[in-house]
C-alpha cells in the first residue's frame, strides 16, 4: 500500500493526532522559551516511515522520501494541528527525490523570500524552500545547541561543517569571545551571517568560506600536502580552540579528501581533536542510524588514544521529546567530549 493510501485511510486518527497530543506539554515548554521550530510527527518511530512533519515558524513543512502524498491531505493536516494545538500554520510539502533532490512542483506555493523561525529566543532564517535540499535549521540538533549555549561563554569556538551556522549563532549569543564558522557553501554561510545579524551577535562571529578539511588540518598543524595541495585553499595559522564542533555530513567527496562518517570518521576527528586545547571541549556528531553509540564511542576513544590526545570524559546528549525513540538509539549521535 502506498504512503498516500495509508494516510487517507486512518493516518490522522491512528498516528498524527496521538503524536500531537503526546507533545502538548513539551510544546508548552518550548513556546515559553520562544521556540516555534520543532517536529510535529517523526514518522520512523510514530507509525509511518518516510514522512516527517515539522513546524518552522508560521509554516508546517511536510517531507516525504519514498512515496508521495495526495495534496488534498495538506488542509486536513493543518486542521488537525489547529484543533489539537491551537496553531494556524501554512502547509508546505517537499518530496525528497531518490538522488537527494527536492521536488517542489508537486505542491506549488508562493513563499516570501525570508521566513523567520525562533529557537530559545533566537531568530533564524527557516524558509522551507530554498536552493538546497535540507531544511535551513536541523531540529534534532536543538539539544546540542542548548548544551553549547550553556557552555560557550568566554570561549573560542570552531564550528566545522557549519552549514547555516546555527551552532555558531548560539555560541556567539551565549558570550563566546570568538566563533569561527567553516563551510564550503557560500550560500549557507551567507544565511549564517544573516542569522548572526538578526540576533545582534556579529562582533565575535566570523565565517570562512572553504572546505573544512584543509582548514582544520592547518589549525591542527597537520598541513595540506600532496594531492590535497593541488587546489588553492585559504591559508590559516595553526592554533587551538576552547570548543570545537564537528558536525559532518554522512558522505561527501572533496578535493581535499573523502568525508565518510561510516568508513573513515577518524580522518575528520583527528584534526578536529588536535585543534582543541588541552582541557577543552568538543561536540562531535554522527548521523548514521547503523552506527551505534557504543561503536561511535569506541571509535572516538581509540582515535584519541592513537593521536596521544586522550579523552577525559565522553557523554552523549539525548534528543528532545519531539524526536521520540523507543530504545534511546537515535540516528543522530551527539558526543560531548572533555579533552585531557
Amino acid at each position: 500500500m502506498k504512503l498516500g493510501d495509508i494516510m487517507n485511510l486512518d493516518f490522522i486518527e491512528s498516528s498524527f493526532r496521538p503524536a500531537l497530543r503526546r507533545r502538548i506539554d513539551l510544546l508548552e515548554t518550548l513556546h515559553k522559551e520562544a521556540t516555534n521550530c520543532y517536529r510535529l510527527f517523526h514518522g520512523t518511530n510514530e507509525g509511518l516511515a518516510g514522512l516527517t512533519i515539522d513546524r518552522y515558524g508560521s509554516y508546517m513543512l511536510v517531507q516525504t522520501w519514498r512515496e508521495t502524498i495526495d495534496v488534498s491531505l495538506l488542509p486536513i493536516l493543518t486542521d488537525t494541528v489547529r484543533s489539537e494545538l491551537g496553531l494556524t500554520l501554512t502547509p508546505v510539502w517537499n518530496h525528497r527525490g531518490k538522488r537527494g533532490e527536492v521536488e517542489y512542483g508537486l505542491h506549488k506555493l508562493e513563499l516570501p523570500f525570508s521566513v523567520d523561525g525562533s529557537e530559545m529566543g533566537l531568530s533564524y532564517e527557516v524558509n522551507p524552500r530554498h536552493q538546497g535540499v535540507d531544511p535551513l535549521l536541523f531540529l534534532d540538533f536543538r539539544a546540542g545547541r542548548r548544551h553549547v549555549r550553556k557552555m560557550a561563554s568566554g570561549k573560542s569556538v570552531l564550528n566545522l561543517f557549519s552549514y547555516t551556522c546555527g551552532m555558531g549563532v548560539v555560541a556567539a549569543d551565549a558570550g563566546a569571545r570568538e566563533v569561527v564558522n567553516v563551510d564550503f557553501s557560500k550560500t549557507a554561510l551567507q544565511i549564517g551571517e544573516t542569522n548572526a545579524f538578526k540576533n545582534s551577535c556579529t562582533e565575535s562571529f566570523v565565517t570562512i568560506h572553504e572546505d573544512a578539511i584543509p582548514i582544520m588540518r592547518q589549525y591542527a598543524s597537520l598541513g595540506v600536502s600532496g594531492r590535497r595541495a593541488k587546489r588553492t585553499f585559504k591559508k590559516v595559522n595553526s592554533r587551538e580552540f576552547d570548543l570545537v564542533i564537528l558536525d559532518p555530513p554522512r558522505y561527501a567527496q572533496s578535493q581535499f579528501g573523502l568525508v565518510d562518517t561510516v568508513g573513515d570518521y577518524q580522518s575528520l576527528f583527528k584534526p578536529a581533536l588536535l585543534c582543541t586545547r588541552s582541557g577543552g571541549q568538543m561536540l562531535v556528531t554522527n548521523n548514521v542510524a547503523s552506527v551505534s553509540r557504543d561503536h561511535f564511542r569506541e571509535l572516538l576513544e581509540r582515535c584519541a588514544a592513537k593521536a596521544e590526545r586522550p579523552i577525559r570524559s565522553l557523554d552523549f546528549l539525548d534528543l528532545e521529546g519531539d524526536f521520540p525513540s523507543p530504545d534511546g538509539q537515535w540516528p543522530l549521535k551527539m558526543a560531548w567530549i572533555e579533552v585531557a
